[in-house]
């Protein structure tokens, strides 16, 4: 339909070649063929016509330009005024000089191609501006704030991507790490995600899917990655919550995007945060089969294993992905929840609360050592949380060796 509708205005570009053919026929006539009287027509004219512009410019303002122009459209209203009545004189003297004779004939000539022109000139520009320069203004001014609210997003972005470890960049860690145990850290990248611009950002992101505009690749993949890392940083009753709204921007990534890898991995990292570990293992398994997948995808899948009971499995990969980066030590956290897990298992099958001779006791306790010594200071959220009912430790919370290991104390001897 946007085709179609200029055809219904008047002021479209065929009228204005009219216009100018008329022109260009009354200014022959007019000169009477003397070329000197032509130039005098010609230039009244056209001068006329730039001043027409000028005003309906100046009178069709709006928006921003209302502060700066609309100041001078009121000073111009004024002013206009003002010499008309008091110069009207000069006014006539400036006329007469484009006469090419004395006599009533030549004033009337001027005055006439003046207040024609002058008019032309300011529907010319008040069409103009009205139905395609000021739409166009609007459009362009829309899209400059949209790209500079991109653009200082994007500047946090790569603020942000700096102040994180190389660990963090190539899979080896992930940014839970830097929250839990390095507070200061924390602190300084949740001041960067939770900065006014990047939050300004957000909603403008926000109101424009609510509004149904189409966005682009780049405010789309700023968008998924600040409410990505947002996670991070949440508090436990808020992370459910600000997973959904991370996951629902990945996901328009990804329909940009189909075949972008990280995005992928932060797809199936928050299905995994939305506690759906078989729809993230499922993503994982399938990226791990491209020969574009990176290496930190057998971690993960080391990880959401534990959650779906394929424990041989969650082992494989973390030890596969352990020998291609053995100083890191969060595969072998894995491994050892891993054999935990099986242990707690070997004992509800056959009732009992303790197997010392277990070989899966005895590899959960060896690996979990062997990452301790990598990351002495995991050794609290062992003891608070992975003690707690249902976690991978669960059963060996009156193991003597398990809590010798992680510094609990030594339980009394049972009365009796």
């Amino acid at each position: 339909m946007s085709d179609t509708a200029p055809s219904k205005n008047p002021w479209t570009t065929p009228t204005w070649i009219v216009i100018a053919i008329v022109s260009v026929v009354w200014w022959i006539i007019a000169s009477q063929h003397c070329r000197w009287r032509l130039v005098l027509v010609v230039g009244l004219s056209l001068a006329s016509f730039m001043v027409g512009c000028l005003i309906g410019f100046i009178f069709t303002s709006y928006g921003e330009e209302s502060g700066t122009v609309g100041k001078i459209r009121d000073w111009l209203i004024g002013g206009i005024t003002g010499i008309t009545v008091v110069k009207a004189a000069a006014i006539k003297g400036i006329l007469l000089t484009f006469a090419a004779g004395p006599g009533p004939s030549e004033f009337a000539l001027t005055v006439s191609s003046a207040v024609l022109y002058s008019v032309l000139g300011f529907f010319f520009m008040f069409f103009q501006r009205e139905l395609i320069l000021n739409v166009l203004l609007a459009e362009s001014r829309a899209e400059r704030g949209r790209l500079e609210g991109t653009g200082r997003a994007g500047q946090v972005i790569q603020r942000f991507l700096l102040a994180l470890p190389a660990s963090i960049l190539s899979g080896v860690d992930d940014v839970d790490e830097i929250v839990q145990f390095r507070k200061s850290e924390a602190e300084r990248l949740r001041t960067l995600l939770y900065s006014a611009e990047v939050q300004k950002f957000l909603d403008e992101c926000e109101d424009a899917v609510k509004s149904g505009e189409a966005l682009d690749w780049d405010v789309v993949s700023k968008a998924a990655n600040l409410h990505y890392y947002r996670t991070y940083f949440e508090k436990d009753e808020n992370k459910y919550v600000q997973a959904e709204r991370a996951h629902s921007w990945i996901v328009r990534a990804l329909t940009m995007n189909p075949l972008h890898v990280d995005f992928t991995v932060k797809y199936a990292d928050t299905l995994g945060m939305m506690d759906r570990y078989e729809e993230a293992v499922a993503v994982l398994e399938k990226l791990d089969r491209t020969p574009e997948a990176p290496a930190y995808v057998k971690q993960w899948l080391g990880y959401f294993l534990l959650f779906v009971d394929r424990l041989d499995d969650a082992i494989r990969y973390s030890e596969e992905y352990h020998k291609l980066f053995p100083d890191e030590s969060d595969s072998i956290f894995n491994v050892a929840s891993a054999y935990a897990q099986k242990y707690c298992d070997e004992l509800r099958a056959a009732g009992k609360s303790e197997y010392l001779d277990s070989e899966n006791r005895r590899l959960a306790l060896a690996k979990l050592k062997e990452a301790l010594r990598g990351e002495p200071e995991y050794v609290e959220t062992v003891r608070s949380k992975w003690t707690q009912t249902g976690e991978s430790f669960d059963c060996f919370l009156h193991d003597k060796d398990f809590r010798s290991l992680v510094g609990l104390p030594k339980e009394p001897p049972a009365a009796g």
